[in-house]
């Protein structure tokens, strides 16, 4: 049986925005607030009717995204809610 690979590299093929400019205060259940809006903006390559032909059909897609000021060398689970005292 084939083992799945250690590591795995994803493209970056389109670019999201939004009214957010970080990741705090973006509802949970955004889909409980009519007002929100966001844009797919795919890369020039990407960019072909037929990449989205029928997805009127669905009523959900899923898409794998990461905040573009979430990188960072290092992370540590302590940082998490770390207070002073």
């Amino acid at each position: 049986m084939p083992t799945a690979p250690e590591e795995m590299t994803l493209k970056v093929i389109a670019h999201i925005h939004t009214a957010f400019p970080t990741k705090f205060g973006i509802p949970r259940q955004s889909g409980l607030v009519d007002e929100l809006r966001g844009e797919v903006i795919f890369t020039p390559e990407y960019r072909n009717a037929d990449a989205v032909r029928g997805l009127e059909d669905f009523s959900h897609i899923w898409l794998v995204w990461q905040f573009s000021g979430a990188v960072r060398d290092s992370w540590s689970p302590t940082e998490i809610g770390r207070a002073h005292v």
